[in-house]
């Protein structure tokens, strides 16, 4: 199976955007975070009441290292290899 240049092109297209919707949902969950944390933490706390505070910050705080690893290594990287091989097709 030939994989063409193109072909190339719109994955690495692809994953790009992957990367960034990523981060934006990132940098959104931060600022809900940030600005908002009473409100966030008085609304989970309603489901589940038992949840300290402290609790509360490190489920979120783990849950975003975890979406940064995911971003990174199944949309960031593989945007870096593929946009190497089109490189690498292009200088031979």
């Amino acid at each position: 199976m030939q994989i063409t240049d193109e072909t190339l092109e719109t994955v690495s297209q692809i994953l790009l955007r992957c990367s960034i919707i990523g981060f934006i949902l990132l940098l959104y969950w931060w600022g809900w975070l940030e600005f908002g944390r009473d409100l966030a933490y008085s609304m989970h706390n309603r489901i589940a009441p038992s949840i300290s505070r402290e609790q509360f910050d490190m489920i979120h705080y783990i849950g975003m290292i975890l979406t940064k690893l995911w971003v990174v290594l199944l949309f960031l990287i593989p945007y870096l290899a593929t946009r190497l091989v089109i490189r690498r097709r292009r200088a031979g």
